[in-house]
């Protein structure tokens, strides 16, 4: 099943299932509980998608945790530093991120003032359920100042205010049985679009961890609860950093539009604006 947050038409968050261009209104009262059992069965009539306001599926998760399991992205980031470290091979690293800064479709990120390297980068992300397993996925874009992170990583802490300030989830939560997903990968296919120009895309089941190595990980002396966000780490050839700069070598700018796609998790919009 697809799931979705939305504002109805009276401002207020709804949790719904998401059938075509339909939603149907669920009785939980946020993604949170559904995760957790509560509100599965339907509550008022459906509703058009196109009247509908999305929000990201969770949109204050408890936590988030972003790994990097996509080797060729990996090999590009630590290639200055002298290429990939042993310790990589031996499990998936992560690091944690801000769930306070969660947008969802549509919403604008302003570029950070601290800033010109503005970037994205193509992840998808799994949602975890009241029983800590993964309870489906969603497209996350996982924005980058790469001019503040190319300071601080070498003080050896992680990335710290080069990701602090947008987290991109949505527009639906999928559950695994509708994806083509075994053995712990998703064989899907990934793109990016900068103002409807298509300029990068992979497969997501290139990952040198799978799904449940992640999970295992995130999991392993921790607990998982109901609405944590587990990211892939960036697809290969998913950001401006692999890839290099546009045409005029320029990073995102406000006024550009960036989309997200992936088969079966749809696309997900963010206009870049000026910081107020």
């Amino acid at each position: 099943m697809k799931l979705v947050t939305y504002r109805d038409s009276g401002g207020s968050a709804r949790v719904g299932e998401l059938d075509g261009e339909s939603v149907q209104p669920l009785a939980a009262a946020s993604m949170i509980d559904w995760l957790k059992g509560d509100g599965h069965d339907p509550s008022g009539d459906t509703v058009a998608l196109a009247d509908v306001q999305l929000m990201a599926p969770v949109p204050v998760p408890p936590t988030m945790r972003d790994f990097f399991t996509y080797k060729v992205h990996v090999e590009t980031v630590t290639k200055p530093a002298g290429g990939i470290p042993e310790y990589w091979f031996e499990g998936p690293v992560f690091y944690f991120t801000n769930p306070s800064v969660v947008y969802g479709p549509g919403d604008p990120v302003a570029r950070p003032p601290s800033t010109e390297n503005l970037d994205f980068e193509l992840e998808i992300a799994a949602v975890i359920d009241g029983n800590g397993e993964i309870a489906g996925f969603t497209l996350y874009n996982d924005w980058s100042a790469r001019d503040v992170q190319k300071h601080e990583m070498p003080v050896g802490v992680g990335p710290h205010k080069c990701k602090d300030f947008a987290q991109t989830l949505g527009p639906w939560l999928v559950t695994p049985d509708e994806l083509p997903y075994a053995d712990g990968r998703l064989d899907i296919e990934g793109r990016v679009f900068v103002n409807d120009e298509e300029i990068t895309g992979s497969n997501a089941s290139e990952m040198h961890f799978s799904w449940e190595d992640i999970h295992a990980h995130a999991s392993r002396d921790s607990k998982l609860v109901a609405g944590d966000v587990l990211g892939s780490g960036t697809l290969g050839r998913g950001c401006l950093l692999e890839i290099g700069p546009m045409e005029g070598d320029r990073w995102i700018e406000p006024g550009d539009t960036v989309a997200i796609e992936a088969d079966g998790l749809g696309r997900l919009e963010t206009p870049i604006v000026e910081p107020s």
